[in-house]
């Protein structure tokens, strides 16, 4: 039985990647526009809604109610961000039906506290989600939106687009389009990878590398369709690596527990979930407060030092995931942050992440967000993610203007 060859299955390989590419192109397109927006996310939203995310001099927001927590506390200033209890008592004396979901309470300096609420009432079916703006200084609300607004005014703008770059406004169904669409860009970068090779030489053979290199050049002053097809080749090369793993981590976000998750579990050793020591003190319940102290005291013993910046809270208030442990309340580089779980009514870790940490397959699993996010790097991870979300609009219509060029001649050819 004769082995196959790159020569024999380029033909099949050339129709994979083009209907592919075709399947794709609009999704793609869409994707990569959107993504490079998304690098800078929080900044164009700020440029846009400054007097949401910029907070007002302390004593310019009057205060919603005359009690005991109202008013700016001595000593109270932007960079110091108030205790957990007193900023979640505020918000439910300013917002009674609102139950806080997650709360951005140590913000980078200059920047308010967001808070992310749902709120019931006589007529709100279903209930409304909000994303609410505080001021550190007073735990004021000096601003909202809805969570998910629509579509183009400055208000909802960011979100909307954030919203189609990961499920296209579709809830659940355009998720699945996502990281079904993030499967086969998978397979077609490498079908594509294969397609710049030469057929002759070898891989192994002194030659190859020599005729290869003209994939990587992009040849000025022919024809349109062909500096379509250097731009198409070589763009893609300079930047496969970058594409292959936005490509394998849009799989890993998009449907992380029903496709990623356990295929890399199954693959790649990984390390047992967290097992804390269990303190002296019997089980007993414990504030806001003080599961916070938990979580930071829990994190530094495993060598990340920063303190939470963010929490998510149950619904039922059993639990507080606290995460986003930095500094400066902004998302450090690297393999992201720690994850830590603690239970309200037992004041025990339950559950957490230490980025970083664990074996090979935690190491693949803790880096998808970062690499797809560009944070891996800092500054100069989301401007090459940036500069790659172009590169992938330029490769989708490139691909396209290709695939009708070569398919001109055989229409002609049948006309004739």
């Amino acid at each position: 039985m004769a082995v196959p060859t790159l020569k024999t299955v380029r033909p099949f390989l050339v129709r994979m990647h083009r209907y592919t590419g075709l399947l794709l192109a609009a999704i793609l397109f869409t994707a990569g526009l959107t993504g490079s927006l998304c690098a800078f996310q929080d900044e164009i939203d700020a440029a846009l809604n400054p007097d949401l995310f910029r907070p007002g001099d302390p004593g310019t927001h009057s205060d919603i109610d005359s009690g005991t927590h109202s008013g700016t506390r001595p000593g109270d200033r932007n960079d110091v961000p108030h205790d957990l209890s007193y900023l979640l008592t505020r918000l439910h004396d300013q917002r009674p039906a609102a139950h806080i979901n997650a709360l951005l309470y140590r913000p980078a300096p200059g920047r308010t506290i967001e808070a992310f609420a749902t709120e019931e009432g006589t007529g709100l079916h279903p209930a409304l989600e909000t994303e609410l703006f505080v001021d550190p200084s007073s735990g004021t609300i000096q601003g909202m939106r809805p969570a998910e607004g629509c579509c183009l005014t400055r208000r909802a703008l960011m979100p909307f687009i954030y919203r189609v770059h990961y499920s296209l406004d579709l809830g659940s169904t355009g998720t699945w389009i996502m990281g079904l669409s993030a499967i086969l860009w998978s397979v077609d970068c490498i079908v594509g990878l294969l397609l710049t090779f030469p057929l002759h030489p070898a891989i192994w053979a002194t030659g190859f590398w020599s005729r290869w290199r003209k994939s990587w050049t992009i040849a000025i002053g022919r024809s349109s369709i062909r500096l379509a097809f250097d731009l198409h080749r070589a763009v893609s090369l300079w930047l496969l690596v970058v594409l292959l793993g936005v490509a394998v981590s849009g799989v890993a976000l998009a449907l992380g527990d029903e496709v990623f998750n356990p295929v890399v579990r199954a693959v790649l050793p990984t390390a047992p979930p967290l097992a804390p020591p269990q303190p002296d003190t019997p089980p007993h319940a414990v504030t806001l407060d003080q599961a916070e102290r938990i979580a930071a005291t829990y994190t530094a013993a495993h060598g990340d030092h920063a303190p939470p910046a963010a929490v998510l809270l149950a619904a039922d208030g059993s639990t507080a995931t606290f995460y986003l442990f930095s500094s400066n309340g902004l998302s450090p580089s690297g393999f992201g942050s720690s994850r830590l779980s603690v239970d309200l009514t037992t004041g025990r870790v339950t559950d957490g992440q230490i980025p970083g940490q664990g074996r090979a397959g935690d190491l693949v699993l803790q880096i998808q967000f970062p690499w797809h996010s560009g944070e891996i790097a800092g500054l100069f991870g989301r401007i090459v993610i940036c500069i790659s979300g172009i590169a992938v609009c330029l490769l989708s219509v490139t691909g396209v203007m290709i695939w009708w060029r070569k398919r001109r001649p055989a229409k002609t050819a049948r006309r004739g």
